[in-house]
């Protein structure tokens, strides 16, 4: 990133409509409500704007820029910039495209895409591995997902109980009665008493 200018890429979700929005600047970006309100340069680099429109949203709310070759967020906004739910000071902290960032109902992730290069590929947000590492794991998939493993769990050790039920069943000695041709039925007996007294 040696000079040339940086992309990123804004991820967020309409906080109306639930749709997912995706922007690519030039950094430094200015984040706001009105953008001519928002600087137009930083240290002699032109400054991209983008446009949240909401009244939690200051008219220029916070700045992503590079510091030491990494993203920095500085906030510049009455009601403060969150990053990762906890509020960042107004000269800024760095963050990576794991953190979110929050500016009033917005949440927002930050992509580098690249440097400003014509032969560079354009990420396509479906297939691109970048892209889908950016994304928060959807909270109804994980809970499927554990109730999958759940199951197949139960099922498991159910199949494993059975399984040496049987296998005791069949160690098991079987007692067989033993036969003898003495013991008669009491009926018999009591026949055989009347005889022998006649």
């Amino acid at each position: 990133m040696s000079g040339k200018p940086v992309i990123i890429q804004l991820n967020w979700e309409d906080p109306v409509t639930g749709e997912a929005q995706h922007v690519s600047r030039h950094l430094p970006v200015a984040i706001g409500r009105e953008a001519s309100k928002m600087p137009s340069q930083l240290e002699h680099l032109p400054v991209s704007h983008l446009e949240l429109i909401h009244q939690q949203v200051s008219r220029c709310h916070a700045l992503i820029s590079m510091v030491n070759r990494q993203l920095h967020i500085a906030d510049q906004s009455a009601n403060g910039t969150f990053l990762n739910g906890r509020l960042i000071p107004q000269t800024g902290q760095t963050f990576t495209p794991k953190d979110t960032i929050r500016i009033g109902p917005f949440k927002l992730t930050a992509l580098i895409v690249d440097s400003a290069d014509n032969n560079s590929t354009e990420l396509n947000r479906e297939y691109s591995h970048a892209a889908k590492n950016s994304e928060m794991p959807t909270e109804p998939n994980a809970i499927f997902g554990w109730l999958i493993g759940g199951g197949v769990l139960l099922l498991m050790g159910a199949g494993l109980w059975f399984a040496a039920q049987v296998l005791l069943n069949n160690a098991r000695p079987s007692l067989e009665p033993e036969e003898s041709s003495l013991i008669l039925p009491n009926r018999d007996i009591g026949a055989l008493e009347i005889s022998t007294t006649l």
